[in-house]
């Protein structure tokens, strides 16, 4: 299986390697101390990967493909910590190969004292390479996805066809001024892109609202197609984005040629049936995440994580970059300090596996020095909306009197974005018996499920006609087909704020001219929220550039970006991602958090349906096999569409406000219960802890007092 993957997607290793480690990688299967465990009479697993590692050496005399073997359970490790591995058996090849001889004893193929010498003498040379880490990540990304394919039963690949691509018609009902001009915009990309002639790293920058998806798409079918290429990748920086998008992609490629990707998938199928029954390419998806279709969308987390995080399941889907076009939406969204190494990195393996990479966003942020497409600026027909930035500081509690000055709040649907999320709660109750209108609260403090409730309502609304408002925090940012008449942004990195400003009067009505507002928000300690959440860097060039302007309308955004972008490179600290890629720096202690985790977050299941207890319960209670493996995670996933992320510090606030509560349910109302990091918030809870409305609520904001009839 991993020779086919590897001819199928043209894998630029030695075949002879890779043989030789999917021949060797499960040997240590056939000592009687692992088989007795497979058949029930020990319960002491045998690390087989270690020992078979060995007979891969003796095959194959590569320390990579060797590498490959040992680590296909676990995870990559420094090119020196694998060459100490061996060098500390330098004098062990008598007790090695009698082991390897008590396992097989058919085994013939013996390296001599003089071949194993040679050997170690090479793994005393330091230095490494990135072509190294790309023979192992490949060697590693193949073996792994064969042997999980082997183990639930995958016994063919699947012969997907490239899907034919069907055209949307631009030339809509009652065409506007809009649809012409996107028509115009699309025709002149596609025909740009014609021009392409060899992998590498490209750019497609086109202002909010001028059909990039569609465009983008289309462009990389083409590409595709020209090239023999069976893969087409796109990466969105957000969950939500990605059932957005995919939607498009289903139109355009059919349902069957579209994998959606992302943690809230399960094959496919957002709440699965208990009755379900799932093939073993299912499977595949369910319990791996692997890149089975011809049309991908994934998350950019996935994307990163499928190059530069050394787990071992993580390199699964390393293989099908090659011979692939990836479309990457919004790449702004990845944090600056890693642009230049990034930027490296997509170089090398355009190079190296022939991958197109496609940067794709309004705001294009200096990753790499990737080629236009778009054969000129381009400027939506009408100017959409203007912006107004605020000099001043502003006490969270002047908000509202702020927006009804600067804003016509009453004349139209508002959007008002917050940096934090108790700034965002506090902002909510503070204009919800203001605002004339129904008001609706984003963050990421409410569980996925209940977030696409609130979209679902919001999209109704603007249906209605009726105004209506949204108090959120970042989670609104990109790709939410959300349209308001202004939009209040509290002071954050430029691009965030013209991601933002991109959801008013984002169809371009000409009757209209939205409003964006900008200004800085600060707490109760002067200190401004948004420096809890931003680098120094970014916030400083931004304030400055922004509030040097002043006043501007969104046909000055390319330039303002473009300056915007030049001055945090020139101040940014860059991570060597890159450069560890070349220095042989592989493991876990050297990898990069694409969306870095910088508070102690405690995971926490809210009961808003009794299912969630069911399944919990079941994942707590029941005692799990290897057989029973998929399901495990098959509800695991489950689980995920009811939990949200809070600090341990809230948690433990709450707990102990909660001492001095009773409650009847057998399960106190929030607690650890899936270990010490995990814990329930159950219904009775719900409504005082967490609440309809916002979310998870802390206890600093809880207006319950004495605590509410749910605890009694």
């Amino acid at each position: 299986m991993a020779l086919e993957l590897a001819r199928r997607f043209r894998i630029p290793i030695e075949i002879s390697l890779l043989e030789g480690a999917a021949m060797t990688h499960d040997l240590e299967k056939a000592n009687p101390l692992f088989q007795s465990y497979l058949l029930g009479r020990s319960r002491t697993g045998v690390n087989h990967a270690c020992p078979s590692s060995c007979f891969s050496l003796h095959l194959t005399g590569s320390l990579w493909a060797t590498e490959a073997v040992r680590r296909h359970h676990t995870h990559m490790v420094n090119a020196k910590d694998s060459k100490q591995f061996w060098i500390a058996r330098e004098d062990s090849l008598s007790e090695i190969q009698g082991h390897m001889s008590s396992v097989i004893p058919s085994w013939r193929r013996w390296m001599s004292q003089e071949d194993w010498e040679d050997f170690i003498d090479t793994l005393w040379e330091p230095r490494v390479s990135e072509g190294d880490w790309l023979t192992l990540r490949s060697l590693l990304s193949l073996l792994v996805t064969a042997d999980r394919m082997d183990a639930i039963g995958v016994r063919s690949l699947l012969e997907e066809p490239f899907p034919a691509f069907l055209p949307i018609d631009f030339s809509v009902r009652k065409p506007t001024s809009v649809d012409y001009w996107r028509s115009e915009v699309h025709d002149e990309c596609l025909q740009s892109s014609r021009g392409i002639t060899s992998p590498g790293l490209y750019t497609l920058t086109l202002p909010t609202g001028a059909g990039k998806t569609v465009t983008g798409l289309e462009i990389a079918y083409e590409i595709a197609s020209r090239n023999g290429y069976k893969s087409i990748i796109y990466a969105l920086p957000f969950i939500s984005i990605i059932e957005q998008n995919s939607s498009v992609a289903k139109e355009l490629f059919g349902i069957e040629s579209v994998q959606e990707d992302h943690s809230q998938m399960i094959s496919g199928k957002e709440v699965p049936d208990d009755d379900d029954v799932y093939s073993p390419w299912d499977k595949m998806s369910v319990l791996f995440r692997y890149w089975r279709s011809p049309v991908i969308l994934t998350t950019m987390v996935q994307l990163w994580n499928s190059i530069y995080d050394p787990r071992a399941n993580s390199s699964m889907d390393f293989h099908r970059l090659s011979r692939s076009v990836v479309i990457m939406d919004e790449p702004q969204g990845i944090p600056p300090k890693f642009w230049s190494g990034m930027g490296k990195t997509l170089d090398f393996l355009s190079e190296k596996l022939g991958t197109y990479f496609i940067l794709m966003t309004a705001t294009q942020p200096q990753i790499g020095e990737g080629i236009e497409i778009s054969p000129k600026r381009y400027h939506f027909p009408n100017v959409r909306h203007r912006y107004k930035v605020l000099k001043d500081k502003f006490p969270l509690d002047d908000l509202p009197d702020l927006l009804f000055e600067s804003l016509p709040v009453a004349r139209g649907s508002g959007l008002v974005v917050l940096n934090t999320r108790k700034s965002a709660i506090r902002t909510y109750n503070l204009l919800k018996e203001r605002l004339e209108g129904d008001v609706y609260f984003l963050s990421a403090w409410m569980t996925p499920i209940h977030r696409r409730k609130v979209l679902k309502r919001i999209k109704q609304a603007q249906l209605s006609g009726e105004p209506y408002y949204l108090i959120s925090t970042q989670v609104v940012e990109a790709g939410v087909d959300l349209d308001f008449d202004w939009v209040f942004r509290d002071m954050g990195p430029l691009d965030s704020v013209v991601q933002v400003a991109g959801r008013c009067n984002r169809h371009g009505d000409p009757s209209r001219m939205g409003k964006v507002l900008v200004a800085e928000i600060i707490a109760e300690n002067k200190v401004p929220y948004c420096s809890y959440v931003y680098d120094d860097v970014l916030l400083e060039r931004s304030r400055r550039i922004l509030r040097d302007r002043g006043n501007f309308d969104e046909r000055d955004i390319p330039q303002i970006v473009q300056t915007y972008y030049g001055e945090i490179m020139d101040g940014i600290s860059f991570s060597p991602v890159w450069e560890k890629l070349q220095k042989g720096l592989w493991g876990p202690e050297e990898k990069e958090e694409l969306i870095p985790r910088d508070f102690k977050g405690f995971r926490v299941f809210v009961e808003l349906d009794q299912d969630i207890r069911y399944i919990l319960l079941r994942l707590r209670d029941d005692k799990w096999t290897l057989e029973s493996l998929d399901e495990k995670k098959r509800l695991a996933k489950i689980t995920q569409q009811y939990a949200i992320e809070v600090p341990i510090e809230e948690l433990k606030q709450w707990r102990g406000e909660l001492a001095r509560f009773l409650t009847e349910d057998d399960i106190p109302p929030l607690g650890p219960f899936l270990g010490d990091d995990s814990w329930f918030l159950t219904s009775a809870a719900v409504g005082d802890i967490y609440d309809d409305q916002v979310g998870f609520v802390p206890v600093s904001l809880w207006g319950g007092g004495d605590g509410g009839a749910l605890f009694l």
